[in-house]
């Protein structure tokens, strides 16, 4: 008999347990890129920092924050998947960084650090899958000393653009996979949120990196996937986007717009 998905926890769901395709899927993705440098860079992570990545995935990202802070810095990664957490170990040990990175396998809500540990907390495009946002922001003003940031990035959904798209086959396209994201337009909601969390200030940026290349393209099929998952429309209706994606691509006339909502919040 065939499973059936069960859309109300998979946004969560689908992080613990990921095929081989999607994990491979997700090691091109997650690469560290000229992109994720301009996006980080705001954080201002310095040498001998205590510095936390929240919800680190394979480690790319983690890797460079352990070559930021140094020698006299520490980094620790977290994830609620194994084989993140696997694949981060392995990264940390091939670049020879291995004793400056300690890395979680999160199998709760509470991170894993007394009141005041950490100098820095990052947290890049995860927002979007946890359970209570509100509750998350205070669980890192809780473990970020006072002086400290956290510096949370994420996407909003209803703000991106992928041309040639039809608008509205866009939007079908995206309402079809939205059951991967706990919220999928987080990325205009964290300001408030860390404003009302207690925190001494927050500042906001939008960043918007033009992708004319095809970088964007893996995320396009990642919510294909899910689409086809939820069953919400048809297969034909999956293949036409991806389609049109994939000519665009061809013809050099692609081009994705994905902003990103950068939130700095100082304790």
């Amino acid at each position: 008999m065939e499973a059936v998905l069960a859309l109300d926890t998979y946004y969560k769901d689908h992080w613990l347990e990921i095929e081989p395709e999607r994990l491979d899927r997700y090691e091109k993705q997650f690469q560290w890129s000229k992109a994720n440098e301009r996006l980080l860079e705001p954080a201002r992570v310095e040498q001998g920092q205590m510095v936390a990545d929240f919800g680190c995935g394979p480690g790319a990202i983690a890797i460079e924050l352990a070559r930021q802070v140094g020698p006299q810095g520490h980094v620790h990664a977290l994830d609620i998947n194994a084989d993140f957490v696997a694949r981060a170990r392995e990264k940390a040990d091939r670049a020879g960084i291995s004793e400056r990175i300690t890395v979680h396998h999160l199998t709760g809500e509470r991170l894993p650090f007394e009141p005041g540990a950490l100098d820095l907390l990052v947290a890049k495009s995860v927002l979007v899958y946890v359970d209570d946002a509100a509750a998350t922001f205070q669980e890192f003003r809780r473990v970020v000393k006072p002086g400290g940031r956290v510096y949370a990035i994420n996407a909003d959904w209803g703000a991106t653009i992928v041309e040639p798209v039809p608008l509205d086959q866009w939007r079908t396209f995206l309402d079809a996979a939205s059951h991967a994201f706990r919220n999928p337009l987080i990325g205009r909601q964290m300001y408030g949120i860390a404003r009302n969390s207690g925190f001494s200030s927050v500042e906001l940026q939008v960043v918007t990196i033009p992708d004319t290349g095809g970088r964007y393209v893996n995320h396009v099929h990642n919510m294909a996937g899910y689409a086809r998952e939820a069953g919400r429309i048809s297969e034909k209706e999956i293949q036409a986007v991806l389609d049109i994606v994939d000519r665009a691509i061809k013809e050099g006339t692609f081009l994705a717009v994905n902003p990103q909502f950068i939130v700095t919040a100082v304790v």
